[in-house]
């Protein structure tokens, strides 16, 4: 009992310290969080929020475009490095062939 009684009375200062902290640290998350939004620029005075988030979907998907573009552009290089890489191979066999023919 008495090692409950000194738990309790050496403790709670502790605990209060611990709220706090605890409340401090969420009121500084929170303000950096509100904060962290800096980049974008309040809404005009006819503009509303889905205006704005079309604007950003058609941004997206234009980007979107360009990456596929690049994609396609990509491939089509594989593709004819691909083809070189065939025919190279496909002379170097007639070369070895013609090759043991002299030997």
């Amino acid at each position: 009992m008495v090692g409950l009684t000194q738990m309790l009375a050496n403790g709670w200062p502790l605990a209060l310290a611990g709220f706090f902290l605890g409340v401090l640290a969420g009121g500084l998350t929170a303000r950096s969080a509100r904060n962290g939004d800096a980049d974008v620029p309040p809404l005009a005075g006819g503009e509303d929020g889905l205006s704005r988030l079309a604007a950003e979907l058609r941004a997206a998907k234009e980007l979107l475009q360009l990456e596929q573009a690049d994609a396609a552009e990509t491939a089509e290089t594989l593709k004819n490095l691909d083809d070189a890489i065939k025919r190279a191979n496909g002379r170097l066999k007639l070369i070895s062939k013609a090759v043991k023919q002299a030997k």
